[in-house]
């Protein structure tokens, strides 16, 4: 087993209720809140005015930042910045699914730094040099990206069709997660779907791409993508399961942490990295994309890394063979299968966007022994087309 260094310093409250719990968390750690949400679903679920409410009963002033998008854009944060500058902010709360969060995180950095938000994405400034101006909340309404208990954001430049991961930078880690199962029941079963998928390959993905770690560190990835898969399954059939929203949530929030880290044999996620240039010149939903490229991408990683595919087919799908197939039924089941072509993606950037796949990956796709090149990146987007 490799040496583990594991360290987390966010407080999670987790459970079905919890969101009662927003205005007394939000009190410990400022006065002057920004709630940074989506477009209406907040608001037209009654949350957003609960929150809101809850708050200000604990004796905080709360200024609303609306509007932002799926796949948020630099801009949106930029714009946000501005309105915590304006209002002294000294919290900022996210309500929403992940690009709430992500937009949230990056208005802290922007807000703090004073700079645009995507010069720290591109290395025109260190993340690392700034001091946070505001606290942090996270309050997921969706179960997908995991971002409230990790210290990753992503943020899309339209302009150069450039999406962007930064992780491992304090100002990016939440104070406070609360984490409430509960607000998913409103979710529609589609974005369920797409969060589930998106759940299962943040450990898929590390999975297959280490040769394995200490037996106890596999088998805790094994059991974080067999509980994503069979709670995914009952949620998109019995949408009021709260158990099964639950357990899809809580393998949410592990499965983009440092949990997946401990014992070593971690990889990275490839699928991730070439899936962020597909959406950031096509606006599709994150998960469709990455539920597009998966089947296309295991079965070019056979000769390469078939022994961990068939593992993790073995003990997550309860496959004893063609281990593709048993992930394609899936997704299937869960109404996630797909191609790029039903997604309105066109083949005729799809150099372009291997480019810049390499271009925006830090190097990482470069050294993989499969996906390494345009023309090999390139063919997957093809075969997933």
């Amino acid at each position: 087993m490799a040496t583990t260094v594991f360290h987390n310093p966010i407080k999670l409250v987790f459970g079905a209720g919890s969101v009662e719990k927003v205005g007394e968390e939000a009190a410990k750690l400022g006065k002057r809140a920004l709630i940074v949400t989506g477009g209406s679903s907040a608001k037209k679920s009654g949350l957003l005015d609960k929150v809101v409410a809850d708050m200000k009963a604990n004796g905080l002033e709360v200024t609303v930042f609306g509007g932002v998008t799926p796949n948020p854009r630099s801009t949106t944060v930029d714009a946000g910045a501005k309105v915590a500058a304006e209002n002294n902010i000294d919290l900022i709360v996210a309500l929403g699914g992940g690009s709430a969060m992500d937009a949230a995180k990056g208005l802290r950095m922007a807000y703090s730094g004073g700079r645009p938000v995507f010069d720290y994405y591109t290395g025109a400034a260190d993340p690392k040099e700034v001091t946070p101006k505001a606290a942090l909340m996270m309050v997921p309404t969706m179960a997908a990206t995991g971002s409230e208990f990790n210290n990753w954001a992503v943020v899309t430049n339209w302009e150069t069709h450039e999406k962007r991961a930064i992780g491992g930078v304090s100002i990016y880690s939440p104070s406070t997660s609360i984490v409430d199962p509960a607000l998913t029941l409103t979710m529609p079963v589609a974005q369920v779907a797409k969060g589930g998928v998106d759940v299962f390959l943040h450990v898929m993905e590390n999975y297959i791409m280490h040769a394995g770690g200490a037996p106890l560190a596999d088998a805790i990835r094994e059991s974080i993508m067999k509980v994503a898969v069979d709670s995914l399954s009952v949620a998109v059939k019995d949408t009021s399961n709260i158990e099964a929203r639950t357990s899809l949530s809580w393998a949410s929030t592990l499965a983009c942490s440092p949990v997946i880290l401990l014992g070593g044999g971690a990889g990275w996620r490839p699928i991730h990295l070439m899936e962020h240039p597909i959406s950031g010149y096509f606006d599709i939903a994150h998960g469709d994309g990455l539920a597009a490229l998966l089947p296309a991408w295991l079965t070019q990683n056979m000769e390469a890394r078939g022994d961990r595919v068939a593992k993790m087919a073995k003990n997550v799908f309860g496959a004893d063979s063609e281990p593709v197939a048993a992930v394609e039924k899936w997704l299937k089941s869960v109404g996630m299968s797909m191609k790029l072509s039903q997604l309105g993606v066109t083949d005729d950037k799809f150099e372009q966007i291997a480019q810049n796949a390499l271009d925006t990956s830090r190097g990482l796709l470069a050294k993989d022994a499969v996906h390494n090149s345009v023309e090999t990146i390139t063919a997957l987007y093809k075969a997933a087309y």
